[in-house]
């Protein structure tokens, strides 16, 4: 991913952090923002080639902020991944909106190999510590920490 974001562009990157998982996510709208942070929490757990989008699970959430917002949708689409025991490789974010503050969107994915290694330790859950989500310019952007 590229370190530094263009306004039409989406991504992450990773942050140095002692214990966690931190990354900072960006997107020129909310919906790509939320697409990006989904990809940046599950992309260091576990490589998606070979994959198969064998399952779809479509997530709605409500929150009373935007970072209650964020919270709400990276927590639901981590808890169907580890309730099905399935990789999520792919997320689209179809609606996020801020009156209210509500997220719908679907997000694919399946089984992993029996010989898919793990590409780091998997994100237990999404904190709420230093969470923080902004406009600079044209662009969205969010700062994340992950237990691991």
């Amino acid at each position: 991913m590229p370190s530094e974001p263009a306004q039409t562009e989406r991504g992450y990157r990773a942050l140095d952090h002692t214990a966690d998982r931190a990354i900072e996510a960006w997107g020129p709208d909310l919906r790509e923002l939320f697409r990006a942070a989904a990809e940046g929490m599950f992309s260091e757990s576990v490589s998606c080639a070979g994959i198969e989008r064998e399952q779809e699970w479509r997530v709605q959430v409500e929150a009373d902020s935007l970072e209650g917002l964020l919270h709400a949708w990276l927590s639901e689409l981590l808890w169907v991944s580890e309730r099905d025991e399935a990789s999520v490789c792919t997320v689209e974010a179809d609606e996020v909106g801020t009156e209210p503050h509500r997220a719908r969107g679907r997000a694919w994915g399946g089984q992993p190999p029996p010989d898919s290694p793990h590409t780091g330790a998997p994100v237990k859950a999404v904190t709420y510590h230093e969470l923080r989500v902004w406009q600079n310019g044209g662009t969205w952007r969010a700062h994340l920490i992950f237990d691991v």
